[in-house]
């Protein structure tokens, strides 16, 4: 495994006894990640081929919450995000979601790409994408929908709504949540479980389970690449954002024509 353990990073690597763990690292803007983290996300997931299992969680009190705003969001934003998503899907480890606080944005996608997604009680999810003139992203046009259905998946992406852990879990989109102080144990269960167990009966396992989806992934993953790149360089984009950053939501009603 040609991994380098890193706690330095934007997204910092710690490997031990066979397993992965890739970390968010940035508590100070509550894990929010930039087209270099995604990049970094993408690379350590590459490197992690050999693992027995690779964990990714978030430092502090949040698991992700999307794209850092104040840096340059881009089509190549959203291309780093969907690489990481599909090596998610790809790589013979089973990549697991520790969730531990706030999944917004594409950390929202992130999470919902692995293959086993465990929350902690207080975690949420959202998707908020619209106000900024966006779309859902990091496959979760496809995930959402899949794991929710497309009703549910309409309800998170216009409706810009906290999704509370256990609600996502009703929802098919959480595979356990557990009381917060008790996440970090319940993780070391899972990872535990998978690694007693011979590793190409695990490999196999994941590489069945992703066979049926990996085209309609694909393609998700495509178009979403496509109309965000388009939204992103809209003035719409331009002008929420902006908003965003002074903390005065912009109010497009009224300018439709």
């Amino acid at each position: 495994m040609a991994l380098t353990d890193s706690t330095d990073s934007l997204v910092s690597t710690e490997s031990r006894q066979g397993v992965v763990w890739l970390r968010f690292n940035r508590p100070d803007t509550l894990n929010a990640v930039s087209t270099a983290a995604l990049a970094e996300l993408a690379a350590a997931l590459e490197s992690s081929r050999d693992a027995d299992a690779v964990v990714i969680t978030g430092a502090g009190r949040a698991f992700c919450t999307g794209a850092d705003l104040g840096t340059d969001v881009t089509g190549a934003t959203v291309a780093a995000a969907a690489d990481a998503v599909s090596l998610i899907a790809e790589i013979p480890a089973p990549v697991i979601a520790a969730v531990n606080g706030p999944a917004a944005g594409v950390g929202a996608s992130l999470a919902f790409a692995c293959d086993l997604v465990l929350a902690a009680e207080s975690a949420f999810f959202l998707l908020p994408f619209l106000p900024l003139g966006l779309v859902p992203d990091g496959g979760a046009t496809h995930a959402v929908v899949t794991g929710a259905g497309r009703i549910r998946a309409a309800r998170m992406a216009f409706g810009g709504e906290r999704i509370p852990a256990a609600l996502a879990a009703e929802w098919g989109l959480v595979g356990e949540v557990v009381p917060d102080a008790q996440l970090g144990s319940r993780v070391d269960d899972v990872v535990a479980r998978l690694c007693s167990a011979p590793r190409a009966a695990v490999s196999e396992t994941k590489r069945l389970l992703r066979a049926a989806e990996a085209p309609a992934l694909q393609s998700a993953l495509e178009r979403e690449l496509e109309i965000q790149s388009d939204l992103l360089g809209r003035q719409e984009y331009a002008r929420a954002r902006t908003g965003f950053l002074a903390r005065k939501p912009v109010d497009f009603r009224g300018e439709r024509g």
